[in-house]
């Protein structure tokens, strides 16, 4: 009885390490397909000058990269090559994916008001920097580790039929916040979230 006992023990032990090395394996696979794929789903963003070198820790955005980020987006959404009116909403969507869908709804909202007032129709928009100097780190304020105020200082310009009916310089104060929820829309993963305050027109020499 002893020995059929100790046989039947012997037999567990068995059956118990062979679950715990079939559990291993699993654990060691998914350990190494977690690995071979980290670089995928991991971000670095290079900064533009690096001739002074910089240390880079991943997700963090440098300052420059969030100041290109808003000016190229920015630039894009609000230029209208022929007619607001159709080219805005079309803008808005192309651009969904760089915009929190709260700014975009406000976005859509401010330009159903403006086309009520006949403000869009047939009109052309281009849109810079209003002194063309690039980045400066004021420009770029940190709330947190996540969320930013840029500052973007743009030279607006409407036309109808060639007629130029504005021409104003106007500062932006943009939220933008670190979203990466879309990377296949949106690589830079970052996004506009709203205005910190109403822009404001601004004065330029």
């Amino acid at each position: 009885m002893g020995a059929k006992n100790a046989l039947v023990d012997k037999e567990k032990r068995i059956r118990d390490l062979r679950f715990f090395l079939v559990g291993m394996f699993f654990i060691v696979m998914w350990q190494a397909y977690s690995l071979t794929t980290a670089p995928d789903r991991i971000t670095v963003h290079i900064p533009p000058d690096l001739e002074r070198g910089a240390i880079l820790n991943p997700g963090e955005v440098p300052k420059p990269n969030i100041y290109s980020f808003s000016l190229y987006v920015f630039q894009a959404i609000n230029t209208w090559e022929e007619d607001g009116y159709v080219e805005n909403p079309a803008l808005l969507d192309v651009f969904r994916c760089y915009l929190t869908p709260e700014f975009n709804e406000y976005l859509t909202l401010i330009h159903t008001e403006r086309s009520s007032r006949g403000e869009t129709r047939n009109r052309k928009r281009s849109i810079r920097e209003a002194n063309q100097k690039g980045f400066d780190p004021s420009k770029v304020v940190p709330i947190n580790e996540s969320k930013w105020v840029v500052n973007l200082d743009m030279k607006v310009q409407e036309t109808i039929d060639k007629t130029l009916i504005k021409d104003v310089s106007v500062r932006y104060p943009l939220i933008v916040i670190k979203d990466d929820s879309s990377p296949d829309c949106n690589p830079w993963g970052i996004k506009f979230a709203g205005y910190d305050s109403t822009p404001k027109r601004i004065i330029t020499r």
